[in-house]
């Protein structure tokens, strides 16, 4: 294909998607911190930390269970400094407990709150109901665009000659040189984390195209565990024995979760994080039966590549890998600015095209006032 049409094409598909691409890209930089944003406007119940030593999880859940009887807990997500927070079931919305006394601080359904409104904005342009799924396929497909366009974008950088030469950001031949080189150069650089970044967002929604394309690229197939099935295992009545074979199981690793048997011959699910691995993923260790044993171990660590990026794409997707190490802060703002970059690109292409568009139109304009009279 031509230069010229290859750039014709760049236009058109940033015209297309300049509106959406906005939206994603500002709605993205803000979901990096959307936590610590949502935090600071909780006050008060999100800061209710403890104080002392925290009750064990048998004791938090029957302390749930005689405050609001009618909630199911589903699973419970273990902080270190701070409150916990159970899910429930049934759709039934958020729990924030202190783990001091059980008490229960809060209880609120995501979609109410900035963090949930800002995830729907991201991930479906806040448009619920059955037209949500064809939204969600709109935003992966925006997400693929933004992959095209940054692959045009090479391509129309390496084509013409001594390409590296146009790296070099100076703004003393003016402004609109400036621009233009910088909006190159920020696309070369950014190109590997911003691919990443929106292969993994289509991942949480396109599944098994995917998955396959994933394991097409890695050699590998995404593996699921497969905890053994037994009808016989008596029911789990003390979830605090089960923890601790748990965490015989996996040792120097802290408690992340724990996702309570829905069944009676249902097992549990412990999530342990081993010490230092930031929020990576939890090793997760099946237990049951009575007296507790542990039935079955998935230890992260010790998956292919296919799945351990599969079962990381959301921490990839918001740079949420690294947290608690030294450099974890580092990828944040990085993961930052990357979100802040399709924006960038959206509002420097349009302006060098409408600063084109415009030269172009005086240059006519003076060819015609040239022009000899007929």
């Amino acid at each position: 294909m031509r230069y010229r049409n290859l750039r014709r094409l760049h236009l058109w598909v940033s015209l297309l998607t300049a509106v959406p691409l906005l939206v994603l890209s500002l709605s993205g930089a803000l979901l990096v911190y959307a936590p610590e944003l949502q935090q600071a406007l909780d006050g008060e119940v999100r800061n209710a930390g403890p104080v002392g030593a925290s009750l064990s999880p048998t004791a938090i859940v029957d302390r749930v269970a005689q405050q609001r009887p009618e909630l199911d807990i589903w699973s419970i997500s273990v902080a270190k400094q701070d409150v916990w927070t159970a899910w429930l079931s049934g759709g039934a919305g958020v729990l924030r407990i202190d783990p001091t006394s059980g008490d229960i601080l809060e209880h609120f359904h995501p979609k109410d709150r900035f963090e949930g409104w800002l995830t729907a904005l991201h991930r479906r342009y806040l448009v619920d109901g059955p037209t949500a799924k064809w939204v969600r396929h709109g935003v992966s497909a925006v997400a693929l665009l933004l992959i095209v366009q940054c692959a045009i974008g090479l391509w129309l950088w390496l084509k013409p000659p001594m390409p590296f030469r146009r790296l070099s950001v100076s703004f003393r031949q003016g402004t609109r040189f400036g621009i233009l080189r910088l909006h190159q150069a920020t696309g070369i650089a950014t190109f590997l984390i911003l691919t990443a970044v929106a292969l993994t967002g289509m991942a949480m929604y396109w599944h098994d195209p995917m998955r396959v394309a994933l394991e097409w690229a890695t050699f590998s197939k995404v593996e699921e565990p497969q905890p053994p099935k037994d009808q016989t295992l008596a029911p789990l009545k003390d979830l605090d024995a089960g923890i601790a074979a748990a965490t015989v199981a996996v040792p120097d690793a802290r408690l992340s979760h724990f996702r309570l048997p829905r069944n009676p011959t249902d097992s549990m699910v412990v999530g342990l994080m081993p010490e230092g691995a930031g929020d990576g993923q939890a090793t997760r260790v099946w237990v049951g039966d009575d007296p507790a044993r542990v039935l079955y171990v998935y230890a992260a660590s010790e998956a292919n590549l296919a799945t351990t990026i599969w079962h990381m794409r959301y921490i990839i997707h918001v740079g949420k890998f690294g947290l608690g190490t030294s450099w974890g802060p580092i990828v944040r703002a990085l993961w930052v600015i990357v979100a802040l970059v399709p924006a960038a690109f959206v509002i420097s292409g349009l302006w060098l095209y409408l600063g084109r568009r415009s030269r172009e139109q005086r240059s006519r304009a003076r060819n015609r006032s040239f022009a000899p009279a007929e």
